[in-house]
């Protein structure tokens, strides 16, 4: 008899984030090879890692930009503030 052996769910299969992609752009979307639920950065086939980016911090990062375009696009250039 056989000794039983725990298998995974399956792989992760998380893709690289368009963002992150690298050339060649193939390679650089390989889904992750870790197991379902894993800890820490994803690793594709090719032992390529990255993180999944936070969505909060995106999102307060698009704002603060926005915000800082407004700005500039009403200031009063007459004053050298650029």
């Amino acid at each position: 008899m056989s000794p039983r052996v725990r298998v995974s769910a399956g792989p992760c299969g998380r893709r690289r984030p368009r963002s992150m992609q690298t050339s060649p752009l193939v390679a650089s979307r390989l889904p992750c090879a870790l197991p379902t639920g894993h800890d820490g950065p994803h690793e594709d086939a090719i032992g390529q890692t990255w993180h999944d980016p936070n969505p909060e911090l995106e999102y307060a990062l698009g704002v603060a930009l926005a915000a800082d375009l407004l700005r500039w696009a009403f200031t009063d250039d007459t004053k050298g503030n650029r």
